[in-house]
């Protein structure tokens, strides 16, 4: 690792400390799952994984084939594309308006 690399995750971690710590980082967190509960995400990336569930069955008595981490790889690019351009930008701008504040 460089230096440079190093001093960024310090950098990184500082800030992520500052966030919990002020708790802004709760603040940011329950503004995006209400978002995302209200634009219909929840529901669609449900019916993503029953989906892949279904499709994943074995034999007779219906078992599943995938692992928790396999449905995870599995759905967590199409999830992070459904999450509304909106949500994205949004959470962007608050983040972006928290660090500002943090900086000067």
């Amino acid at each position: 690792m460089t230096q440079l690399q190093d001093e960024l995750d310090q950098i990184k971690a500082k800030i992520q400390h500052h966030l919990v710590t002020s708790g802004n980082y709760e603040i940011i967190n329950k503004q995006l799952k209400l978002q995302l509960y209200e634009s219909g995400w929840f529901d669609q990336v449900s019916l993503l994984a029953r989906k892949e569930l279904d499709q994943h069955q074995e034999g007779k008595d219906g078992r599943t084939v995938l692992s928790f981490d396999q449905l995870f790889e599995l759905l967590k690019p199409k999830a992070e594309d459904l999450v509304p351009k909106e949500v994205k930008n949004d959470m962007l701008n608050r983040i972006k308006d928290y660090l500002e504040e943090v900086i000067e």
